[in-house]
């Protein structure tokens, strides 16, 4: 267990490309854009959804993607926070692992960040080091595209390339539609934070596993925000995502806070809440809920 682990991600955008792509190909390719376009594709990369990945200290995550709105004025999410199943974009759920990977990062990568900073002399006095990149690989034990225990979920992984601004670019290839897309996403990290008016940082997952009966499902809280999945065999995934809104005084100051459900799809009973009462639940606990008994498997709490 690391708390290094524990991660909040938001997708800033992606980006698809052909594969294999073609010879000769900068891979990345995005940090080079607008300017360095060789495959003459669209130049800016976008965003379509609203993308969050919750990352445990175990490196069990939950990953839920909601389309948004094509007009930018328009909130990305519905501030009901109940959403269309048709907007519900992609789902998933399971355990990640990272290594170290020996690949040649383009020089352009860095000349590109002194550019922009107008400021490439001064740096950290790094010199010859270089940006570690890791290869990644999701393990899906819960996805919206196949029903539960599906055994032939496509690998999903990628390359992690560290920017110069602190981002995370994953550069890979994945199954679309019969066939093999190239793609890259650029990922942010957010802050953890405690929640008023503990001064603790927390990191939850609970689980429920009833293979028999086709059901699977994994709830994972770190800081601030918490998402579920729960899927019954083939049918239709429910799943939600949480956040806590802090209230502030005039100067500043957060003098309190609530949870707020910010997106919901499907129709069966998600026990997130659970994860916001700390004192209420301990690792190894069991929970009964109105459908089924969820193990908590983690509580990690941490200041700092």
């Amino acid at each position: 267990m690391s708390l290094s682990t524990a991660n909040i991600s938001v997708r800033d955008y992606i980006y698809f490309l052909p594969y294999p792509a073609p010879r000769g190909t900068p891979i990345p390719y995005t940090p080079g854009l607008p300017h360095n376009n060789p495959l003459s594709q669209f130049p800016y990369p976008t965003e379509p959804t609203s993308t969050l990945v919750l990352t445990s200290t175990t490196a069990q995550f939950v990953d839920l993607r909601f389309v948004k709105p094509l007009e930018d004025s328009e909130p990305a999410l519905p501030p009901s926070g109940v959403v269309a199943r048709e907007d519900l974009q992609w789902a998933f759920a399971g355990a990640s692992k990272s290594w170290a990977k020996e690949v040649q990062v383009p020089d352009r990568i860095e000349e590109e960040d002194e550019e922009e900073d107008g400021d490439g002399d001064e740096g950290d006095g790094g010199g010859d080091a270089e940006p570690t990149v890791k290869h990644s690989v999701w393990t899906h034990w819960l996805d919206s595209n196949w029903p539960v225990g599906a055994t032939h979920i496509p690998v999903d992984e990628g390359d992690m390339y560290p920017m110069p601004d602190g981002r995370t670019l994953e550069v890979g290839a994945s199954m679309m539609d019969g066939r093999m897309q190239g793609y890259e996403e650029m990922w942010s990290d957010v802050p953890i934070k405690a929640c008023f008016p503990s001064p603790n940082k927390y990191s939850i997952v609970m689980r429920v596993e009833l293979d028999a009966a086709g059901v699977r499902g994994l709830i994972v809280r770190v800081g601030q925000f918490c998402q579920g999945i729960l899927m019954h065999g083939s049918e239709p995934c429910t799943v939600e995502r949480w956040e806590f809104v802090e209230s502030k005084n005039e100067a500043g100051n957060v003098t309190g806070g609530d949870w707020k459900r910010t997106a919901k799809v499907g129709e069966l009973f998600l026990p997130c809440a659970l994860a916001f009462a700390v004192g209420r639940i301990s690792a190894g606990m069991k929970v009964k809920t109105p459908l089924y008994e969820w193990v908590v498997e983690e509580l990690v709490e941490w200041q700092g």
